[in-house]
């Protein structure tokens, strides 16, 4: 390459990895989502017993976390809890607290607003007051916001090493800690490269959508990663619930990304999913690995892509698990391990 071609190319490179950086963001670090996942079990375990003692757990870990993260999750098993024992001023108080302190608690999609319970305050002045608060939060927040990722790195990891990627996205409403805490795999953690993926679509803090930008998101992301970290770009694996699983559909069908494999659990079938586009597609070898519930409501379009797979010899396995809905199975982590075994079982 000519020396004045190869500046032009530089600062061509400068120029898009300048505009991915501005349509996309990595989070460096992000606050442990394993405070309240802990508090979660905790009240599971004893909210049909003794609500009164899930509630004093709740109100005490509001009080003595610093981790926004925790206090957005929390507030909504709290709000739902004073909502079922109409304990509305205590309600009240609690979304005071965060509001004030800049975390906002509600949002709304098409014209409902969340989370549900709080219809009950409808008609409620104080609640009216700090809905609008809230909203001025969220408007702020979306000012700015854009599809943000976090790498996490294998154990052990060396710089000069090559490792495969995992992209990880949420489902239809969804944030990067609750990812974390349910795609928890020992194979994930100690051999691959983890990007976990939430959409620019700000709801409200700790919640995200993907916008219709997703897939391009999603590629600016990818293209930084390939810059910024040595990845196998011969063995990529996409993977989500519900719809991050038809993102990551999506993002192979249409070739948008070399993936060798996906990893789909409860995944809502695309809209343009069908035998023409995937035989279109060229697939070149890909697996896919679909982890299912019997009472789901998507499961016969799960069945429906698993059959079309079949007819277009694109390998593939689907589990149902009979007790479950629209949801993880318990034993998740070793689906995970199950489904990169058989990905990567190529011969």
């Amino acid at each position: 390459m000519k020396p004045k071609t190869f500046i032009l190319f530089l600062a061509y490179l400068s120029i898009s990895l300048t505009i991915f950086s501005q349509e996309v963001k990595e989070l460096k670090e992000i606050e442990s989502g394993a405070e309240y996942w802990e508090i979660d079990q905790k009240v599971s375990q004893i909210i049909e017993n003794d609500t009164s003692a899930a509630i004093l757990l709740l109100e005490e870990a509001l009080i003595n976390t610093d981790n926004r993260y925790t206090k957005a999750a929390v507030i909504n098993l709290l709000g739902a809890i004073y909502m079922d024992t109409e304990q509305f001023d205590k309600c009240l108080d609690s979304y005071e607290t965060l509001i004030e302190s800049g975390i906002s608690v509600f949002f709304e999609y098409r014209g409902n607003i969340y989370p549900s319970y709080t219809r009950a305050l409808e008609n409620n002045e104080r609640f009216m007051a700090l809905l609008e608060k809230n909203n001025e939060l969220v408007a702020m927040a979306k000012e700015n916001s854009s599809a943000e990722y976090y790498v996490q790195k294998p154990l052990n990891f060396d710089d000069n090493k090559t490792y495969p990627l995992m992209m990880i996205f949420h489902g239809g409403i969804g944030i990067i800690q609750a990812q974390q805490h349910f795609w928890n795999s020992d194979k994930l953690n100690e051999d691959y490269l983890i990007v976990y993926v939430q959409g620019r679509h700000f709801l409200r803090s700790s919640l995200r959508r993907f916008s219709s930008d997703g897939v391009e998101d999603v590629k600016n992301i990818y293209q930084k990663i390939k810059h910024d970290y040595q990845i196998d770009t011969s063995n990529i694996l996409l993977g989500g619930p519900s719809a991050g699983g038809m993102l990551s559909i999506d993002l192979a069908i249409n070739n948008h990304l070399p993936v060798k494999g996906l990893i789909l659990a409860f995944p809502v079938k695309p809209r343009s999913f069908g035998a023409d586009n995937i035989l279109d597609a060229g697939l070149n070898g890909l697996r896919v690995s679909m982890i299912c519930g019997e009472n789901d409501w998507a499961l016969e379009r799960q069945k429906e892509m698993s059959v079309i797979f079949d007819k277009l010899m694109v390998e593939n396995r689907i589990v149902i698990y009979p007790e479950n809905g629209h949801d993880y199975p318990e034993d998740f982590s070793n689906q995970i391990e199950k489904s990169i075994v058989f990905i990567e079982n190529t011969n």
